[in-house]
């Protein structure tokens, strides 16, 4: 167990020595793409994602998703596979399509509707050891007016020969649920009972299936499109209360030959789980996969980790540009991202919630009784920074 002790004091000098600067920037137009994608050797589907993003000079912001006239997955041996449009700027191989292969290397092809057409440099997939053992050690932070509570995550793995560069990918995933027919419909003090003048405080967002009826607040109800007026539908039920939420990654690690023995590495810190009513409504699933990586793609995720890494510190300068792999054949277009193959090993842990009830703090709302989940919300959109998903994964362990 580690018990970490912060103090605010470095704040209160820097608040006071330093000019306050404002931080707006002007419109920038977009016009940069970014390629992302990999190839492993698991079984597919294999995504490529695509994204128009404010030019850069050093970092990958976000953007919005742009799609194109087609792309292609290609391998070595001569095997081509045109990839599908699943989802704005999404596009994925079929799941009994092409599949990566050890010793093989692959590339995509991107074609525009502008007729700019972008190629990756072809990757080889190289052998990938594995994780010997995966586990957690629970953390106390304390701050000045409270103390936070996580997991440190943590794996021992191994290499084979040809195996020089990796990868640790760590993926969380865990369950919510909100109550979104509880919505305010403008700011203020919430009443526990929904009443009020109108029929109440709240405005039930759509996905909740929850409508006012007779100055009650019903559930299997919808808005009659030619009426305008509420009705009954039978079998209707809320498609935004429960979710599986996955947050993004926040930095990648990579291997650094200081942490190496013989091939081996331990106690390398992968990621991080934070306690709190809404990672452990549940449970909260731990994935971390070793992956190999040739030279060019662990230049690439090494200076994704470099730069986040900086970004933590408010006076260390940002590095240079991201490397890519990914360039243009045709057109004058800018483009940046990266498409590896990657050979893979997976673990995976559960955490309970009930080991943890000591830690988690009950969220203040605006329902009486005590809600299950967070009010007011689609658990679709109430969690900024995660992908959320209605549809259980089917490797899901209840």
């Amino acid at each position: 167990m580690r018990r970490i002790l912060f103090f605010p004091v470095l704040w209160l000098v820097i608040d006071g020595c330093i000019d306050r600067i404002n931080f707006s920037t002007p419109p920038v137009p977009l016009t940069e793409i970014v390629i992302e994608g990999a190839i492993t050797n698991a079984p597919g589907p294999y995504t490529v994602k695509l994204s128009n993003v404010i030019k850069s000079d050093a970092t990958l912001p976000l953007g919005v998703p742009v799609n194109a006239n087609r792309v292609f997955l290609a391998d070595d041996a001569g095997t081509t596979e045109e990839l599908t449009l699943v989802s704005a700027g999404v596009y994925q191989s079929s799941p009994s399509g092409i599949r990566g292969t050890i010793g093989r290397s692959y590339h995509v092809r991107v074609e525009m509707d502008n007729g700019n057409i972008f190629e990756s440099v072809p990757d080889k997939m190289t052998p990938v050891g594995r994780i010997d053992s995966l586990y957690y050690e629970w953390e106390e932070i304390v701050r000045s007016d409270k103390a936070d509570y996580g997991y440190r995550i943590y794996v021992d793995s191994h290499t084979v020969p040809g195996e020089e560069y990796l990868r640790w990918k760590f993926v969380g995933t865990y369950v919510v649920e909100t109550l979104p027919q509880y919505s305010l419909c403008q700011s203020g003090a919430c009443r526990p009972d929904g009443g009020g003048e109108t029929p109440g405080n709240y405005c039930p967002l759509p996905c909740s299936g929850y409508m006012w009826v007779d100055g009650q607040l019903k559930m299997g109800y919808k808005l009659n499109p030619r009426t305008q007026e509420p009705e009954y539908v039978q079998g209707l039920e809320c498609t935004c209360c429960r979710c599986w939420v996955t947050p993004r990654e926040d930095k990648p690690k990579v291997n650094d030959g200081a942490l190496s023995a013989s091939g081996k590495f331990n106690k390398v810190e992968v990621g991080y789980v934070p306690i709190n009513y809404y990672t452990f409504f549940e449970r909260y699933r731990v994935e971390v996969y070793q992956m190999s990586l040739s030279r060019n793609s662990y230049e690439y995720w090494r200076a994704i980790q470099k730069q986040k890494e900086g970004i933590g510190s408010l006076f260390q300068p940002v590095g240079g540009r991201i490397p890519t792999n990914i360039f243009e054949v045709h057109g004058a277009s800018s483009v940046q991202g990266i498409f590896y193959a990657a050979a893979v090993h997976k673990r995976e842990v559960y955490l309970d919630k009930n080991t943890h009830k000591t830690f988690i703090e009950t969220p203040e709302n605006c329902v009486n009784p005590p809600r299950k989940g967070a009010a007011g919300v689609s658990c679709l959109l109430g969690f900024p920074g995660s992908e959320s998903t209605t549809v259980r994964p089917v490797d899901w362990k209840d």
